[in-house]
């Protein structure tokens, strides 16, 4: 029964009903309105939602995360926050989550009231799972029991629940009062009144109040009787839990002697429910005490026919023997001993290899991993022409938490799968296998690169000479030097201040017009007609120069514009051939790529470190807990082999002795113990 509440006290706040209540909570109070939108504000906590119904609680965490890089969720206030907190907490991430809620507990953040209540009541709910009960009590009695009670129910059950749980977990005797309080305040429909029931009547039971304890139990067992009908799976929960009472209510008649109510409540659990073991073995030693012996060899002999697949199950085939012996039926209790030590000599050898061959495939081929399909009454459940699941596939179905479902196919394992650690040993490996695959999906994409950059730089090499022929073409250096001559040209003749050099084309053309004037008139007679002529061309000739003396400031200017445009025009084409020719020496987009994709691959080649030693200590550990178990059943079963050998030799000798007379009683008997002895 410690058994039981341990696992109840430890799994239940964030395991029962655990859909229901994270349900709750993507359903609760939003910030920034007074309603939750019934569809996603946002696409990205859409898809976050999406992946937490599928069951993929480390997927719907990778989404919000994603979200936040991204620049965060719109419409849905400090909704998202709760929810992944509300994850984290689920897949066992309490300290992560504890964060997360302080952070929205801080004085400076803008939050509403019912989110803030939701996060003291989730921050207690922290500090519960990590065993801190003055921090959880603590947190608990900052939550406003009106407000909680008003926007959730289902939260506000489960508040009375774990302050239930921090009472039992105190000292104080008066403590049982306050607890009788919380369960009345809970509904007698809610699994949380059972459970809390249940554990006062095992916490008084511990402190020796056998007959509160009986009373609670009883009082628990006609509450479950009258609870109405109730949906899977939680009508098979609170039926396992009703057998489990009636477990624990045989038990206590048999500690008080009174095996015919041990009988009674023993002979209500089904044999196909969870406990029928536990509650056949305890009814045989019952039936026994109470000479009736027929009915515990009945009970024996039902258990004997099921696989033996927990430790304690073990002592079945020497109880057998035992009951015999009791009854009087000497022969049949030595062949029942002797079949007990071949039993247990055998699977002292299975062990034995088992431990010797103890490697993580071996491991893993004695485990089963659930996938979709593979329920029964599923289409294609147990398909043999399907591929085995292994672990880190996604088809592999896993709960809230994380952890794999799974069958043992070695029955000497199923006793390790029920525990707490093997489970979450076995959900790490789980999800590193995952994390590995994902890493190794990412190194596919980061070698899809490799040939991308390839091409890249390929067709960048073809560009650049396509480039440098076209500046070729373009004859750069031939520009340069004739901007280099002319300025050295307009130099010159600003120095000398030739006005004929800053002539313009019109002037240029006079200028040609009276050369030519003058040619023909220096080739005609010298008369008196022609000395007119000349005199005539002296002065429209003179009158050319006065005006080319008169416009040679601005033929100057406009020649010096001219220059200046050119050599803006010249420094921008030599800045834009300088800018490509660096960006032909340098590697351009290409390098800066490929520096991000060497970045990446360090990086990722870093995280694969990383996971390959998370890998391996989680395997390690797994096995370690595997050998662990096995080596306590290999003593288990050693004693068991022990004392039936030694029955066995015992009742030989009593045989024996009853068919040879005393004379000759010593020497035989002695031989076969010794020979039957480890």
């Amino acid at each position: 029964m410690i058994e039981w509440l341990n696992r109840k006290t430890a799994g239940t706040p964030a395991g029962l009903c655990l859909a229901s209540a994270l349900a709750a909570l993507l359903h609760g109070p939003v910030a920034v309105s007074d309603e939750l939108p019934q569809r996603a504000a946002d696409p990205a906590y859409g898809m976050a939602l999406y992946e937490y119904y599928q069951g993929n609680a480390f997927k719907a965490l990778t989404r919000l995360n994603v979200a936040a890089a991204e620049g965060g969720i719109d419409g849905h206030g400090d909704h998202p926050a709760l929810v992944e907190g509300g994850l984290m907490l689920s897949y066992g991430m309490t300290h992560e989550a504890g964060a997360l809620f302080q952070e929205l507990l801080d004085e400076d953040a803008a939050v509403a009231p019912g989110t803030r209540n939701q996060a003291w009541f989730y921050l207690g709910k922290v500090f519960y799972l990590e065993q801190d009960r003055v921090a959880a009590r603590d947190a608990l009695e900052r939550v406003d029991e009106e407000l909680l009670e008003d926007e959730d129910n289902e939260l506000y059950n489960e508040w009375l629940y774990l302050r239930g749980q921090l009472v039992l977990a105190g000292t104080a005797a008066t403590d049982g009062e306050a607890v009788d309080e919380l369960i009345e305040a809970l509904p007698e429909s809610s699994p949380w009144r059972a459970y809390l029931h249940y554990n006062q009547a095992v916490g008084r039971l511990a402190e020796g109040q056998t007959e509160e304890a009986m009373a609670d139990l009883t009082s628990l067992d006609d509450l479950l009787a009258e609870l109405p009908e109730l949906e899977p799976p939680l009508s098979d929960e609170m039926s396992a839990l009703r057998e489990r009472v009636k477990l624990s209510l045989g038990r206590l008649h048999l500690s008080r002697g009174d095996f015919a109510g041990a009988m009674a409540s023993l002979e209500q659990i089904a044999l196909d429910g969870v406990f029928s073991d536990q509650a056949l073995f305890d009814y045989a030693v019952a039936a026994s005490r109470e000479d009736k012996a027929g009915l515990a060899l009945q009970a024996l002999n039902t258990l004997q026919q099921r696989p033996l697949f927990t430790p304690w199950l073990q002592q079945v085939p020497y109880a057998r023997g035992f009951l015999f012996e009791q009854m009087e039926r000497k022969q049949q209790a030595l062949q029942a001993y002797r079949e007990a030590a071949s039993h247990y000599q055998a699977l002292s050898a299975q062990l034995l290899n088992e431990r010797e061959q103890l490697t993580e495939a071996r491991l893993i081929e004695a485990l089963r991993f659930v996938r979709e399909g593979d329920r029964p009454g599923q289409g294609g459940a147990m398909d043999p022409a399907l591929t085995r699941p292994q672990p880190g596939e996604s088809t592999v179905l896993t709960d809230a938490y994380g952890r794999v479902e799974v069958r043992p196919g070695d029955y000497s394992l199923a006793g390790l799968l029920a525990t707490e650690p093997f489970q979450l040993s076995l959900r790490d490996l789980h999800e590193l296998y995952r994390l590995r695959d994902s890493l190794r999906q990412w190194q596919k994409q980061l070698d899809s690169f490799d040939i991308m950059l390839e091409t890249r730089a390929q067709q960048r090499e073809q560009r650049i000479r396509e480039t440098r022929e076209a500046l070729d073409e373009l004859n750069a250096d031939q520009w340069l030097a004739q901007q280099a001559q002319y300025r050295r040209e307009i130099e010159a003749a600003l120095a000398r201040e030739d006005l004929q050099f800053f002539m313009t084309q019109q002037q240029h053309e006079l200028a040609d017009r009276l050369a030519q004037v003058e040619q023909t008139l220096s080739q005609l007679p010298d008369d008196e007609s022609t000395r007119k002529q000349r005199q005539t061309f002296q002065r429209m000739k003179a009158y050319f120069n006065w005006r080319i003396a008169d416009d040679y400031a601005v033929n100057r200017w406009a020649a010096e514009k001219q220059l200046r445009e050119l050599d803006q025009a010249m420094e921008v084409f030599v800045d834009q051939r300088a800018l490509i020719e660096q960006e032909m020496a340098s590697g351009g987009e290409n390098q800066a790529l490929a520096a991000r994709v060497a970045a990446r691959r360090t990086a990722l080649e870093q995280l694969q470190g990383e996971v390959d030693k998370a890998l391996s200590a989680a395997r390690s550990e797994l096995l370690a807990l595997v050998d662990d178990e096995l080596q306590h059943q290999s003593g288990q079963v050693r004693g068991y082999l022990r004392a039936s050998r030694h029955a066995a030799a015992r009742l030989a000798d009593d045989l024996f002795l009853g068919s040879t007379g005393p004379a000759t009683s010593s020497a035989a008997p002695a031989a076969e113990a010794g020979g039957d002895r480890d």
